[in-house]
């Protein structure tokens, strides 16, 4: 199939390609930061994807580009991949000329900045250190949702940049949907004569270089192409993250501790279904605005639809019962053991350990903190004090520090506001696409087959359609209901 045969198209995707190769150039930048990059070479990293940031602004507001986008925009006839490229490019025009670039090379150096003092900080538990540049981001994200625009809420201008035409009030109207049964179902979970609230493997210490070789191992099961085509790699960070430069180079990382293995196996398996997406979409769209995956809400469903459908599952764990057994030098662990461990329900104060029933919780926490603090009802200073009151009134415990609580995500510091929300909806997403794929008969252990169906129904089309758009095409709505009534099949005491 010809993709792309308008000729106006054709010039913009001519042209793009530099605007792809400095992104390109940027990613490895940003990647190397998180990765292997000396401490010491953050500001001088900040500065260099600063002015890069800035050179592709420029480039990209080109006249003759821009005529190009908007002569583009006025065909008739386009094919569905021709349509994505211009409702993405449209996208990049509206940030780039409502947005000086003066504010782009800003927020580009204090995020760099950010990022590293963040790491710092949550090792030595100190979140006055890393307070004043999380005022500089949330007062930059304003000054950006105040740029780009908004109809009600300052929020849904920075939601939209995560998720096409999402607002605060869909956001609002999913938790008011979603909460009140997970919240019921919590209790009837941990009230039950039957429930644990403890699982002796949680604080079992595990041999490190054995982890590493299950999460290898577990990546080459999972990926064919893993460590034999060199198209994707696993590395470690301070909080485990996906990057894709093209389908031939995809990168995740994970972490590791002394105890709880399931920490870093989740989530490498969790990582690994973002990496899938990316790596999966059609090769003739790369270097093309449409490569790799679409919204987050789509992009979260797939790595939670891995996380929880697959790496939970009881096939996994059998699958992996023996190099399990040899990873806490317990030969007398079972499936059923292992199986318990993994999906054991309580309340707790990290966000990625967090079990299917209380994830959501951390997740609206994060999102009424997000949109107070944009919407200027909350202040920075009283962020702590804020984050401790709503992980008692949602899940009854308190962090006893900051690395516990309000230093435990990233994504903060690397000035992503409105990015949460696409979890819990990308979760409830994915036991839509799991209720799909099981009820065409793919058992979730077959996994060549499952990544085949998530190819053919979502992967190959990148970014060409929109969350909606997608859902419509593959004759679904998007329906909190499922995911609900997965759990409570699934958690009955």
């Amino acid at each position: 199939m010809l993709y792309f045969k308008n000729s106006t198209i054709l010039k913009i995707l001519d042209y793009y390609k530099d605007l792809w190769s400095l992104s390109y150039l940027s990613g490895l930048a940003s990647w190397d930061l998180e990765t292997y990059m000396p401490k010491m070479a953050a500001n001088f990293r900040g500065e260099a994807l600063a002015r890069v940031s800035t050179i592709r602004q420029k480039k990209f507001l080109d006249k003759e580009f821009v005529s190009l986008i908007n002569k583009a925009d006025k065909e008739k006839d386009l094919n569905d991949y021709e349509k994505g490229v211009v409702r993405i490019m449209l996208q990049s025009l509206k940030l780039y000329q409502k947005v000086p670039s003066k504010f782009l090379e800003e927020f580009e150096i204090l995020t760099n900045k950010a990022t590293v003092v963040w790491a710092d900080a949550k090792l030595k538990n100190d979140f006055n250190s890393f307070k004043p540049y999380l005022e500089k981001i949330f007062q930059k994200n304003k000054e950006l949702a105040d740029l780009l625009g908004y109809e009600e809420s300052p929020y849904d201008a920075l939601l939209d940049l995560y998720e096409e035409e999402l607002t605060s009030k869909d956001v609002t109207k999913f938790f008011d949907v979603a909460l009140p049964p997970l919240k019921t179902l919590l209790n009837k979970i941990v009230t039950s004569p039957n429930y644990k609230p403890t699982h002796f493997l949680e604080s079992k210490k595990y041999d490190k270089n054995k982890m590493i070789a299950l999460n290898e191992k577990v990546l080459k099961d999972l990926w064919s192409g893993y460590g034999r085509e060199g198209n994707f790699r696993l590395d470690v960070s301070s909080h485990p993250f996906t990057i894709s430069f093209n389908s031939q180079d995809t990168r995740i990382t994970t972490w590791y501790n002394e105890t709880d293995f399931a920490r870093s196996l989740m989530a490498t398996v969790h990582e690994f279904g973002h990496g899938l997406y990316d790596m999966q979409y059609d090769d003739k769209l790369n270097m093309t605005p449409i490569a790799g995956g679409s919204g987050l809400v789509i992009h979260e469903s797939q790595s939670r639809f891995w996380e929880n459908h697959i790496g939970r599952s009881k096939e996994f764990i059998k699958k992996y019962i023996k190099d399990i057994r040899s990873l806490v030098n317990k030969n007398d662990l079972s499936v059923d053991d292992v199986y318990s461990y993994l999906n054991l329900v309580k309340p707790s104060l990290l966000r990625i350990e967090a079990d299917e029933v209380t994830y959501h919780m951390h997740i609206a926490l994060r999102f009424e903190i997000e949109k107070g603090l944009i919407e200027g009802k909350l202040k920075v200073n009283d962020i702590q004090e804020i984050w401790n009151t709503k992980m008692k009134d949602y899940l009854g415990i308190t962090p006893k520090t900051d690395k516990e609580g309000v230093l435990q995500d990233i994504h903060w510091a690397h000035g992503s506001v409105g990015y949460f929300p696409t979890y819990s909806m990308g979760t409830f997403l994915g036991s839509q696409w799991e209720e799909k794929i099981s009820s065409e008969g793919i058992g979730n252990n077959r996994y060549q087959e499952v990544e085949k169906w998530l190819k053919n129904k979502i992967h190959r089309y990148g970014s060409t359609y929109t969350l909606k758009d997608l859902l419509r095409k593959n004759k679904m709505k998007f329906d909190p209901s499922v995911n609900i009534k997965y759990l409570e099949n699934k958690y009955t005491y």
